[in-house]
């Protein structure tokens, strides 16, 4: 399969997308065995590449083995963000994807996305609240717009995997009547899309944003906003009715926080 947008089909008229992709010198970003991600600039525009080079059998079966679905290449991360633009979230934009080969092992693959632009990571928005509290608005509509996103995508059959805070990316906005918060939500490279998804993959979402947070000066009301939200009821159902699933992310999010210092 292959697309590209307008400007992609014109620059490369024909030619071999991923030899021109692999043939670019950008900004490498992450580099191991089967994967690169670079960022590179065309006519003026900025752009992300993610290129996928065949994970290999070994890989395959190691996922297999352990009761998980291979990620083979970019095709999850084209049907993740063609998905989760539908349900009104905001994400990346593509620009181009193909892909290559029948043999699941060995299939080449690509995806461009557009830069982002003008945008800051939750991970770094939120940094320094413990020491420097940031207005209650402002808080309190973060707090809102993450929790919308993550049933937004749990309610549709979508798991992100890597569900941090540094995958919220906010946008700042030039116009200074545009008071509307915007989020975009990134790296859906891991992202599972099921009709049902079992309990233990929204777990472990939430478990991961939680774990990501826990060091940004959070209080119990600020916890307890987001479980409201996030179940889109009162908060005494959540916290009796739902009590099993919060107490499952609590536990999870503790384990990996103090695994973290165990490897410090």
């Amino acid at each position: 399969m292959l697309y590209l947008n307008k400007e992609f089909e014109q620059h490369w008229q024909g030619a071999n997308p991923f030899e021109e992709l692999q043939s670019i010198d950008g900004k490498v970003f992450r580099e191991v065995k089967n994967r690169k991600t670079f960022q590179f600039t065309m006519a003026g525009e900025s752009y992300f590449a993610k290129l996928h080079f065949g994970v290999g059998w070994p890989e395959i079966f190691k996922n297999l083995t352990q009761l998980r679905l291979p990620i083979l290449g970019a095709e999850n991360e084209w049907q993740a963000i063609n998905k989760i633009q539908t349900l009104g979230i905001a994400t990346m934009q593509l620009a181009a994807y193909g892909s290559n080969g029948s043999n699941p092992a060995t299939r080449t693959s690509f995806l461009v996305t557009r830069d982002l632009q003008n945008t800051t990571s939750l991970e770094e928005v939120c940094a320094n609240w413990k020491e420097n509290k940031p207005a209650y608005e402002v808080k309190r509509a973060l707090i809102k717009e993450v929790a919308r996103i993550a049933r937004t995508l749990h309610i549709n059959g979508i798991c992100h995997r890597d569900f941090y805070l540094c995958h919220f990316l906010l946008h700042s906005s030039d116009d200074s009547r545009d008071e509307a918060l915007k989020l975009s939500l990134i790296d859906l490279h891991r992202a599972l899309i099921k009709d049902n998804l079992a309990s233990r993959w929204l777990v472990k979402d939430v478990a991961g944003l939680y774990f990501s947070a826990m060091d940004i000066g959070l209080g119990r009301r600020d916890l307890f906003r987001f479980i409201k939200d996030y179940d889109a009821g009162d908060l005494h159902t959540s916290l009796t009715l739902r009590r099993q699933f919060w107490t499952a992310v609590e536990l999870r999010a503790k384990l990996m926080y103090k695994k973290l210092r165990a490897a410090d």
